[in-house]
């Protein structure tokens, strides 16, 4: 049942009716155009520009009214009557603070969530457990027994719906979806893998193994997608969901034993990986199909998902079934092309019934009135938990440069040229971690996934592409920092560990992974800072717009790109050298591109202080100055007839 439309009152007389559904706009709108005067009816979306201009009119004009009643009462009345209301105001807050505390709390974790990552008209909160849905069979958050004190964790639960597309609105509950320990449990799990698999990538830099990183990496990443997905659509906090999110890391682990040998010559264990990515996949789908049986108005998603994996599924199992002993021959192009379409199918099958449930919503066909019917309800994504997964993600991956650059010195003052490759590849790892969670994540506006299915879709599967090419740079560049091809580079000076893993030279499947690989990822990160949408200083004071500052990062990709055809010309060093300078300039343009003309980057500038502006009656700064403690500017600006300025 839709919530009754608000209303208030404009200077004019004309009533504003507010509405939270955009469906009853139409409706409302239509029934009160042929109303007589004398009575005026607006109808307008809540949080629409229209909804705005209306109120800051009465805003406008109740704020003249009052300035009006100042001059009649006299201003001395006139603050006292204001500081008595804001004291009652003060308390009134405590009572309810006291009624409702925790609720309260989670209603601002919540709303500082939409000021990061942008809120909009169509986006709605959930207070209270089945108001929009209590009767139709689908379990809601509930913000007032969400934290119930002394609750004991259950052996099963039914799932709760966290968030949910209904009416044209984005319904999701007051509470923050929190990073489960089990969760970081999976990430350490990830540690290993990346570590594993882009060691043996760099290993033998050619083809044959960038086929055999990517198809894994792939596999490995769709699980831990999974996993996070279940997570933030559903709440359940009881034993069996952390016994499924177990039995998928062990899964996992089972798969990761299998990787390394996989589309192997003499000893393939293609067969083996598969099963264990399958058993973890179905395992998810059988999940699916008992929650859609459990909640009926979400049943259409779940059986999307359910035959999303069945159908991957069928392509694994049949890309297992050609013999081994034609591997290497015409039919192993047979296995390659089943095997990458049940990757596509498995990595990007999710954007078919988001497809389904755009087409709709927005058509009028029969069809599309059967579809709308059975993706009514449909699960969205808790945009601060994926967020968080996420950066945690390319955490692991900013974390494996840095420990690849590691080497064992044998007890010699390391002052030499492998000491200074690790440096550089250390501040290397720094930039693009400066440029990923500083110079992008920060100031946005509005998040990708909150703008639209397109941007939310580059942002995804830009984050895949950057995890694995970064990997591979820096398996390469772990191989680079021990090479012996350059001055000052004795083999003498490394134990024997670091020894096995130096060569005299720099292969050409290295200088491919590695400058490639960086890059693919400072590519990437251009098109995830392009899918946000970012604040901007004010209008004139920025020193270049930010398709500036992408097209000088896009040219440092290219010029990544280009660094291979150098050859023999740049050994180990000197590559490593080229490619930390471009990281650097393309850092040091951001960060200068991204500032203001008016803001001096040494300081606050000769003579400059700290300004702050208030509006308040002489009496009232007068007694504020005779304190020895702090100026309240927001309490000082309560008053509106004097306006003063205070520097500190």
């Amino acid at each position: 049942m839709s919530r009754p439309p608000t209303e208030f009152l404009l200077p004019t007389g004309t009533k504003v009716l507010v509405t939270n559904l955009p469906s009853d706009l139409p409706l409302l709108r239509q029934r009160y155009t042929h109303d007589d005067p004398p009575v005026q009816i607006e109808v307008v979306l809540h949080g629409s520009a229209e909804h705005r201009a209306f109120l800051r009119e009465s805003h406008t004009h109740h704020a003249a009214r009052r300035a009006q009643l100042r001059e009649r009462i006299g201003a001395e009345v006139d603050d006292e009557l204001e500081e008595v209301r804001e004291k009652l105001v003060e308390v009134e807050g405590h009572l309810k603070r006291i009624e409702s505390q925790e609720e309260e709390g989670e209603v601002e974790g919540l709303r500082e969530n939409f000021g990061k990552f942008g809120f909009h008209a169509k986006l709605r909160m959930i207070e209270g457990e089945g108001e929009e849905v209590a009767s139709s069979g689908v379990s809601v958050v509930s913000a007032a027994t969400a934290g119930e004190v002394g609750e004991v964790l259950r052996l099963w639960r039914r799932p709760v719906i966290k968030q949910y597309f209904h009416r044209g609105l984005l319904w999701r509950s007051a509470e923050n979806t929190e990073v489960m320990s089990i969760e970081l449990f999976l990430d350490l799990l990830y540690v290993g893998i990346i570590a594993i698999n882009g060691d043996h990538a760099a290993e033998e830099a050619n083809g044959h193994e960038l086929l055999r990183f990517v198809v894994t990496f792939a596999m490995s990443w769709r699980i831990w997608s999974d996993v996070q997905q279940v997570v933030s659509w559903f709440k359940t906090d009881d034993i069996l969901q952390r016994v499924e999110i177990l039995f998928l890391i062990a899964c996992l682990l089972g798969q990761t034993t299998n990787m390394l040998q996989a589309f192997n010559e003499e000893q393939d264990s293609f067969t083996q990986l598969v099963a264990f990515y399958l058993a973890a996949r179905l395992f998810t789908a059988v999940s699916y199909a008992i929650t859609g049986l459990l909640l009926p108005l979400i049943r259409g998603m779940m059986v999307a998902q359910v035959l999303n994996t069945v159908i991957g599924a069928a392509f694994w199992i049949a890309s297992t079934t050609i013999s081994k002993e034609s591997h290497y021959n015409p039919l192993m192009a047979t296995r390659l092309i089943l095997v990458f379409i049940a990757l596509a199918i498995d990595l990007f099958g999710s954007a078919v019934p988001v497809f389904l449930f755009r087409y709709g919503t927005s058509h009028n066909t029969p069809f599309a009135r059967w579809l709308a019917r059975q993706f009514e309800f449909f699960p969205a994504i808790n945009i601060e938990h994926k967020v968080e997964r996420t950066n945690a993600f390319i955490s692991l991956v900013f974390g494996y440069s840095v420990v690849g650059i590691l080497f064992h010195n044998t007890g010699a003052f390391p002052l030499n040229a492998f000491l200074g490759k690790a440096v550089l590849g250390l501040v290397q790892a720094a930039v693009f971690n400066w440029i990923y969670f500083e110079v992008d994540g920060s100031n946005i506006r509005t998040h990708a996934i909150r703008i639209g299915v397109r941007q939310s879709f580059i942002w995804q599967w830009s984050h895949l592409l950057l995890s694995m090419s970064y990997i591979l740079a820096a398996a390469g560049l772990s191989k680079l920092v021990v090479l012996t091809d350059c001055g000052n580079a004795p083999l003498s000076s490394l134990t024997a560990s670091s020894q096995h893993r130096s060569a005299p030279d720099l292969p050409l499947g290295l200088r491919l992974y590695y400058c490639a690989g960086l890059g693919l990822a400072l590519a990437c990160t251009g098109l995830i800072a392009l899918s946000h949408s970012h604040k901007d200083p004010a209008a004139g004071t920025c020193r270049l717009p930010k398709w500036a500052r992408l097209a000088n990062r896009f040219g440092v990709a290219v010029v990544f790109f280009c660094l291979p055809a150098a050859g023999d010309r740049l050994n180990s060093l000197g590559l490593v050298a080229v490619t930390t300078g471009l990281s650097l300039w393309a850092l040091f343009f951001e960060v200068w591109a991204k500032s203001c003309r008016t803001v001096s980057f040494f300081g606050e500038g000769k003579g400059a202080g700290q300004g702050y502006t208030a509006r308040c009656s002489k009496r009232r700064l007068e007694d504020a100055m005779k304190d020895d403690g702090e100026i309240d500017v927001v309490k000082l600006g309560r008053s509106e007839k004097t306006s003063t300025a205070i520097a500190a």
